[in-house]
């Protein structure tokens, strides 16, 4: 098996490496960074900032609840 990075010039290319990939006779691999940028683009972008009380009293709660053993 060889692995292959190609650069896509023509969307004909697409069609026909779509059709390669139907025939099975080549399959995609996705690299990491691909992967974590269609990941990102998903994810919320503006998420409300914590203020540090707010933070201090997430630890609190979750020291108390290990404690506790819950």
């Amino acid at each position: 098996m060889e692995t292959l990075t190609i650069e896509i010039k023509n969307p004909k290319a697409r069609k026909l490496i779509e059709d390669l990939i139907d025939l099975d006779l080549i399959s995609i691999k996705t690299s990491w960074p691909d992967l974590w940028n269609k990941l990102e683009s998903k994810l919320p972008q503006n998420e409300p900032e914590m203020s540090e009380d707010e933070i201090l009293e997430e630890i609190k709660a979750f020291r108390r609840e290990r404690k506790s053993g819950v």
